[in-house]
């Protein structure tokens, strides 16, 4: 501290001293997913809240399983396993919320069960759950 109790300023005589670096590059499909439901509608027909308890338990035994593997892992598995696949939004039979969904985002779709669907998009490292339905799309 200074004289008057205030704190001194770091003295940085040169900045020569000082190097700073460009971050390396993180390549997100080397990490495991994380999942996020921040941008699904609470409430609505194809929100996790308003599913039967044996489908939230289908979603929840699903997301753990994925988080268990990486990104790149993921996208090697068939999409009737542990795999996704992307279904263009003109498909979808329900309305996908804007935002964040706007025209160039790929909706990715995983499967909770036979016929359950978990649909939303991949930020990084973040798969932001928007849906959850039996019907959300025509194949």
């Amino acid at each position: 501290m200074g004289k008057h109790g205030n704190f001194k300023k770091a003295d940085i005589k040169s900045s020569k001293n000082f190097e700073i670096k460009n971050q390396d590059r993180v390549d997100y499909n080397l990490k495991k997913p994380m999942f996020s439901f921040y941008h699904m509608r609470y409430g609505q027909p194809e929100c996790l809240s308003t599913c039967e308890v044996p489908i939230k338990a289908s979603v929840t035994n699903t997301l753990i399983r994925l988080s268990q593997f990486t990104w790149k892992d993921l996208g090697l598995n068939r999409k009737d396993a542990l795999g996704f696949e992307i279904i263009p939004q003109k498909q979808f039979n329900v309305a996908l919320p804007t935002p964040p969904i706007t025209p160039e985002v790929d909706m990715m779709v995983f499967r909770h069960s036979r016929g359950g669907r978990i649909a939303g998009f991949r930020e990084d490292n973040i798969y932001h759950i928007l849906l959850v339905g039996n019907k959300l799309y025509k194949h």
